[in-house]
């Protein structure tokens, strides 16, 4: 059977182009001609996008760095959008940045024009550095460390190391690619698994406390961290800043993750800091007449969460970390787990967002765009798993005092914003009553998962016998 007719004059004719351009030049230490370079380029940009102009980009993404062909050049034969994503990708035009400048100011300069560039230009620049990874890797493995005398940066392998886990976080909104996932998988290899950089705490102030983590923020008012408690393992702070390179991905609104940090003893993850910004749950202890309509912009958040499609390559279900709790649990006979799991699996299946941990302290506003924030345990599956977190700690937990040092809201106030939220979200259809006969049991089983990490408490173990297994 033929090919589907397909046009690709334009990425024929920037393929072209681009063999001209390079002719006669060789690929720097590798005896092969230079044009194989953009064409690997090509090829990883088509497994992200079919998009022409961008694979034309792709093949023509260093003509303005190492030939003689100029942007105007471009402009003439291919047009504006392809001439502006070639000159996003070269250095040649970063301003105030020259030959001269040190190793490291270059590299910083693209580092930053990249995180800046809109989302198509990332994916060009995808395919030049998954390439250029691709390569270190190969020479890495033939090598070792006597690959990093090849190369002019003055700190040798530390210095790349700096170089390629920063084009990492740059280009972190193409999380859940197969391109991005096969370029971090890269960098781990030659150069191990990210490390907690070690930040100075007199630079923060903080800021949040909450029940497994505390919130500092920068003084130079453009981050903030979220530093775990010290008995909590270096993987939940290294999954949550992966999955929120992925959320990114999915179009969902979070403040944008950058790195692995430590003052020594614990580890956290570095992030955006949002301006001017509360969350709910605080916005409702300042302003206790404006819970309803809080309560409904965070319905509203919420029924826009579940309704976006998850990527189930990239992030689990929530029916199997359920069953996985229900296993490692110490509370309860094989027959009780049995009759868990069945709960458990009778929940419909759906590929939906699901935040994992969502309530009102975990979402934040500048009174104009809202943020979900605290995304370690984002999963896909039924909106009733999220409403459990959300029921158990507004329901389920008597302790004024926790109510006031993780929420800043009474424990009537918490009452109060789980029924208005039961109302706004199900827009009427489901009464108050229904809602606790719906939920409860989904809290229950968040109980089975914080007893895992502590200890069964005596009314968590009543509240999970009357709902589950009653």
């Amino acid at each position: 059977m033929a090919n589907k007719y397909l046009d690709s004059s334009l990425l024929d004719k920037a393929i072209c182009f681009a063999v001209r351009a390079h002719q006669n030049t060789e690929r720097r230490g590798k005896g092969f001609p230079y044009i194989v370079h953009p064409l690997e380029a090509v090829s990883i940009v088509a497994t992200i996008t079919p998009d022409q102009e961008l694979l034309a980009a792709a093949a023509l993404h260093d003509v303005l760095e190492d030939t003689d062909i100029t942007l105007d050049d471009l402009r003439r034969a291919f047009g504006e959008r392809v001439a502006m994503l070639v000159e996003k990708e070269s250095d040649k035009f970063v301003e105030g940045v020259s030959e001269a400048d040190s190793w490291r100011d270059r590299k910083q300069a693209a580092i930053d024009r990249i995180a800046e560039a809109p989302y198509d230009a990332k994916i060009v620049a995808m395919g030049d550095k998954l390439s250029n990874m691709r390569a270190i890797a190969r020479d890495y493995d033939e090598l070792g460390d006597k690959l990093w005398e090849r190369f002019h940066a003055p700190g040798g392998r530390a210095d790349h190391e700096w170089h390629y886990r920063g084009l990492a976080q740059s280009l972190s909104t193409l999380a859940g690619t197969h391109a991005f996932s096969e370029f971090t998988a890269h960098i781990e290899h030659v150069f191990g698994k990210p490390k907690p950089e070690l930040i100075n705490m007199d630079d923060y102030v903080e800021s949040g406390d909450g029940y497994t983590a505390i919130s500092y923020n920068h003084k130079d008012g453009r981050r903030m961290m979220k530093l775990y408690a010290e008995y909590m393992p270096i993987s939940e702070p290294e999954r949550e800043l992966q999955q929120s390179w992925a959320i990114m991905d999915l179009g969902l609104h979070i403040p944008r993750a950058f790195r692995l940090v430590t003052d020594g003893k614990r580890v956290g993850v570095e992030f955006e800091r949002i301006l001017d910004k509360r969350s709910f749950a605080r916005a409702i202890s300042q302003e206790p007449e404006q819970l309803e309509a809080y309560m409904a912009r965070f319905a509203a958040e919420c029924r826009k969460l579940h309704a976006t499609p998850c990527n189930t390559k990239v992030f689990t279900s929530v029916k199997d970390h359920f069953n996985r709790v229900i296993d490692a649990s110490r509370d309860f006979t094989d027959a009780e787990k049995q009759r868990l799991h069945a709960f458990v699996d009778s929940t419909p299946d759906t590929t939906t967002c699901i935040h994992g941990d969502m309530h009102m302290g975990n979402i934040i506003t500048n009174g104009q765009e809202n943020w979900w924030i605290d995304l370690a345990d984002f999963r896909y599956g039924h909106p009733y798993f999220d409403m459990g977190m959300l029921y158990f700690v507004s329901i389920c937990n008597p302790s004024e005092e926790m109510a006031q040092r993780i929420f800043h809201l009474s424990h009537a106030q918490m009452v109060q914003a789980w029924e208005s939220f039961v109302r706004n979200y199900f827009e009427g259809a489901v009464s108050s009553e229904e809602g606790h006969r719906l939920i409860a049991p989904y809290a229950a089983l968040y109980m089975i998962h914080f007893a895992n990490r502590e200890k069964m408490l005596p009314h968590w173990s009543q509240f999970i016998y009357s709902t589950l297994l009653k």
